[in-house]
């Protein structure tokens, strides 16, 4: 009877041991992590080296491609955000102060520039003649041709001659002209209708054919050369041009800079409207919203405050559209044209007048400072043109008596110069002529005694006649010391005036300046109002447009228990969450030194970060946090477990040998728990599989069975709707044949979706639940299972194994793989989930392409018809069609989209199984090689080949944990300063370099761009 097995201790005494990396790999610091990746590739590219020379060695090819594999995990996630809105929104001119650029995407104050959708991406490139690249991708020939023949159905009338609408753009017919002549400007409208039979002819011209399918690149130093270069592709031209136009070719715009706000890996997406006329551009724009893990609705700030904006900005189709993509949480809402205000308006709307009165009264203080500075301003200034004259008129009497003084020395009598006053007055004009001509005969006096006899007779014949004493050198001197004297005063004086009123003048600059200021913060409380009352308003409009959505869900399906007090979800959460900025693009590119010939107004922006781009900018950057930690923390995860299970073979070497019977039990036993645990997760993963079943069975597609007779039953109505009066919402006949010739659908109106409508409304409640909540809890179960399973299998293998106890090493660090396993299936459901994310987003717009197919006969005969009576046969074709296809499209659109559910649940399954037999493979390859070694069969030459090997890569992982030491943690024994694991210079830096620009590279094709 066989000796029963020894049970051994679960664990080694130090299995607690918790090495670098693997304290890294649970940092929530995205710089860390990071870091530590650059050293994981590091260390990656080292244990390369002796692997790749190790030619022919089966264990060496494996452990390069799972090096291979993890290699590929370290390129950063990718994060896609489309920015939405209508036109004149200002998205475009956000997205360029995003990007601190001027002018890179194309915007225009005249019209509506976002015909395609542009994406920008961070350029990875540092080639200088390339700090700023284009792609300009162009729909194909058989696109455009498509395109075409329905462009010239709607430029022609039945007649066959082009429409007269053709030059109003706001008509199908203009629309479809300016974009025919602006690919064909050598066409006449008789050309054009001559040549509209065949438009394949058309599309296939030398020209236009060299253009279509290609995709152009672009080039440039600096972002205006690159704006410059677009232009010629992305603008319109005069109408007079005979040039070629490509505008209405381009299927998608590409640019890549080197902006801060994209370094993160965010990638901005200017989309146009999905409604598109173009098909090809139209399915670009709605791919690009499928796959957005953000979405920025941008809102002129003007409109988002005259109306309910998250509630009516936001219609109920495009809530209804997150709903079912569970995208909620993506959206950002943006207000534009913060700059855009009227104070006396705000005041009132937000309650703010006593605040602002505060502010008048200061400003009117400061008026009436101003009026009394003007007043003393104007009375200095009058004194000091006073305070002139007199310097004038003592320097005058000054070279007067000099003169007399000078003629006195050489020997003539000198009388004193006749003189009204000493002290004078302000004299009228009259006056002064006097006092000129008084001048005049007082210079007389300075000649020579006989000139001064004569004038002194000429003046006593004017003057009454007295008795003149010449003048004495004493009587001089004392009169020019007395000028002197007044002149000093005078000066003294004017000096006082100058002074005064160079003060005035600076305290009415101070109070111009504080008036300024008034005004500017005046504003900026009104600017900073209205952002805090739109925030609010929006958050609160938001919740509540989303908790009307649930409970209009709620009431159509048990009217009759519906409990309005009852929360369906946390709404104080959902508005809360809301990210909501109140932006300036023009005060932002102004107080950043740009718009230099522009007069922008930035009253009321003190700082940039007033502009709130800036805090945008961060946000942008925030956005790829989470996806950064996920796929760092992955990464150095699976590294952990590389490492671990290639420290376990190289130690095999190492390992003291035990005898042939001995390793044959350990095998055995060890067979017998693989096989358990082999059972166990097939067991998990069936249960897994079945209970996602079960949810898409009872909560989806018995709801198909419900609501298919509901769409059934109002299908006739709907139909008849389109073509009512106008006034109830009818359309227009020209419109309704537009609507034909697309598909129907046609400038936001969708014949198919309203059909399907019924539907849709009712089924998203639903479909939400199930992909947001009882899928992931099925997921999160089948994860605990496999947590569990793991662990009773390490249980059983150190419990019942012989081997184990001998091996205390060995089973530390299968234990700290075991707890790397744990870490590696904590994140499993989130890598699952996005694949199921991505399945059902597809499969939730799989309904409508079924109905139209449906509904395809009738579109296509009513755009064939033409002359009197045509809108009543149009009508009268689509609603039999609809009577007649009703009963069994909409059930072929729901099977359409089961079966599309179906295979996504069978791929979840193949994917666990597949899943669990890699972590089945990687276990039993650990466990074998630690506890029973490897094969017995191997040449004396193989196995001195690989234990070289293993001795090689041994001394490569002795010192791999130390080079994760330091990164924002303690420092384990023997560890080393994180310098020495970060600093790995320029060979790091372009490691990671690379994995950016493949991660870029690879996923350019994403989304699929039809």
């Amino acid at each position: 009877m066989a000796a029963a097995p020894v049970k051994n201790e679960p664990e080694a005494s130090f299995s607690g041991f918790t090495s670098h990396i693997e304290q890294l790999s649970s940092s929530a610091s995205v710089l860390e992590l990071e870091a530590g990746v650059q050293a994981g590739l590091r260390l990656l590219q080292d244990l390369k080296a002796p692997l790749n020379a190790a030619q022919g060695n089966p264990q060496a090819a494996q452990w390069l491609q799972y090096i291979q594999q993890i290699e590929e995990k370290a390129k950063p996630a990718r994060v896609v955000v489309g920015v939405v809105g209508v036109t004149g929104a200002g998205k475009s001119s956000i997205i360029n102060a995003v990007l601190d650029e001027e002018r890179l995407v194309p915007t225009s104050g005249i019209r509506a520039c976002t015909a395609s959708a542009t994406e920008i991406s961070y350029n990875h490139s540092d080639d200088p003649d390339q700090l700023y690249r284009a792609e300009v991708e162009f729909i194909s020939a058989e696109e455009w041709s498509r395109e075409l023949k329905t462009l010239l159905e709607d430029l022609l009338e039945s007649t066959g001659n082009v429409s007269r609408e053709c030059n109003n753009p706001d008509t199908e017919a203009g629309l479809a002209y300016s974009k025919i002549k602006a690919v064909y400007p050598h066409m006449t409208k008789e050309n054009i209708a001559i040549r509209a039979g065949d438009a394949s002819a058309m599309a296939q011209e030398p020209l236009v054919l060299a253009v279509l399918g290609s995709t152009k690149k672009l080039r440039a130093t600096s972002s205006p050369d690159l704006f410059d270069s677009l232009q010629q592709y992305i603008d319109s031209k005069e109408k007079t041009s005979t040039e070629m136009e490509y505008w209405p070719l381009i299927k998608v715009v590409r640019i890549y800079c080197k902006a801060p706000a994209l370094s993160t890996g965010i990638v901005l997406v200017d989309l146009p409207g999905v409604q598109d006329s173009n098909a090809a551009r139209a399915a670009v724009a709605e791919n690009y919203i499928k796959v957005c893990n953000g979405l920025w609705i941008t809102a002129d700030i003007q409109r988002a405050m005259n109306s309910k904006a998250a509630k009516q900005l936001l219609g109920d189709s495009f809530k209804r559209q997150l709903q079912y993509d569970g995208a909620f949480s993506a959206v950002t809402f943006i207000c534009t044209k913060a700059d855009d205000i009227l104070t006396t308006e705000v005041q009132k709307s937000l309650n703010i007048e006593d605040e602002v009165e505060d502010y008048w009264e200061q400003i009117d203080l400061l008026g009436q400072k101003r009026d009394q500075l003007n007043a003393q301003i104007e009375d200095l200034k009058t004194q000091e043109s006073d305070c002139k004259k007199q310097l004038d008129d003592l320097a005058k009497r000054l070279h007067r008596w000099d003169d007399l003084l000078y003629k006195l020395s050489k020997g003539g009598p000198v009388y004193r110069p006749s003189e009204i006053s000493k002290k004078r007055k302000r004299k009228s004009s009259r006056d002064r002529r006097h006092e000129a001509r008084a001048s005049a005969n007082e210079l007389s006096d300075s000649d020579d005694t006989d000139t001064s006899d004569d004038s002194s007779d000429r003046e006593d014949a004017r003057t009454p006649q007295v008795q003149r004493t010449p003048l004495t050198r004493d009587d001089i001197k004392n009169e020019l010391a007395s000028l002197k004297a007044q002149k000093k005063e005078a000066r003294k004086s004017k000096n006082s005036v100058t002074k005064g009123l160079a003060q005035a003048e600076s305290d009415l600059a101070q109070v111009d300046a504080e008036d300024a200021v008034m005004h500017s913060e005046m504003r900026s409380l009104c600017i900073r109002g209205r952002s805090k009352y739109l925030k609010d308003s929006i958050k609160q409009d938001f919740a509540l447009g989303i908790k009307e959505l649930d409970q209009d869900l709620a009431i159509e399906k048990d009217e009759a228990n519906f409990d309005p007090d009852v929360e369906i979800r946390d709404y104080e959460e959902v508005e809360r969450s809301l990210p909501v900025f109140c932006v300036s693009a023009r005060a932002y590119q102004k107080l950043a030194g740009r718009l230099e010939k522009d007069s922008v107004q930035i009253d009321g922006f003190t700082s940039l970060d007033d502009t709130e781009i800036p805090q945008l900018q961060e946000h942008a950057r925030r956005m790829t946090e989470d996806g950064r930690i996920s796929t760092s923390q992955l990464f150095l995860n699976d590294l952990n477990r590389l490492l671990n299970s290639m420290r376990l073979w190289a130690a095999a070497s190492t390992r003291t040998a035990v005898s042939k019977k001995n390793q044959e039990v350990d095998e055995k036993v060890l067979g017998a728990c693989l096989a358990r645990l082999d059972s166990t997760f097939r067991e998990a993963v069936k249960k897994c599989h079945s209970s996602i079943e079960r949810d898409l069975q009872g909560r989806l597609y018995r709801k198909f069975d419900h609501l298919i007779p509901v769409a059934s039953g109002s299908a006739v109505n709907t139909a008849m709707g389109w073509g009512g009066p106008r006034s109830s919402g009818g359309m227009f006949w020209a419109s309704y044949k537009a609507a034909c010739r697309r598909d129907g659908s046609w400038l936001g109106k969708d014949f198919n979706a309203e059909l399907f409508e019924p539907i849709n409304k009712q089924l998203a409640g639903n479909w939400e639940r199930t992909f947001q909540k009882r899928i992931p809890s099925a997921l999160a179960k089948f994860i605990g299972e496999c947590k569990k399973t793991l662990d009773a299998f390490h249980r059983d293998v150190a419990t019942n194994v012989p081997g184990a106890a001998a091996n205390p090493a060995g089973l530390t660090i299968l234990n700290q793989q075991k707890r790397a396993h744990h870490t590696m299936l904590d994140a499993t459901p989130n890598i699952i989930g996005e694949r199921i994310t991505e399945d059902q987003r597809e499969a939730n717009r799989g309904f409508t392409p079924v109905i139209q197919n449906a509904m395809q006969p009738a579109y296509d005969a009513c755009a064939r018809e033409r002359g009197i009576g045509t809108y009543s046969r149009m009508k009268s074709t689509m609603e039999s069609h609809v009577v007649t296809a009703r009963n069994t499209m909409f059930r072929t659109s729901c099977d359409t989209v089961k079966g599309e559910l179906t295979a996504m649940s069978t791929g979840v399954e193949q994917w666990m199984s597949i899943f669990t037999h890699d972590l089945f493979t990687k276990l039993q390859r650990d466990y074998h090689t630690t506890l029973v070694g490897g094969p017995a069969e191997i040449t004396a030459a193989a196995l001195l080949a690989e234990r070289l090997l293993q001795s090689q890569v041994r001394s490569i992982l002795d010192g791999a944990d130390g080079r994760f030491a330091g990164f924002g943690f303690p420092l384990a024994t023997g560890g080393v300063p994180a310098a020495t694991s970060v600093a790995s210079g320029r060979e790091d830096d372009d490691l990671i370099t690379r994995q950016l620009e493949d991660a870029s590279e690879s996923d350019a094709t994403k989304p699929e761009l039809c």
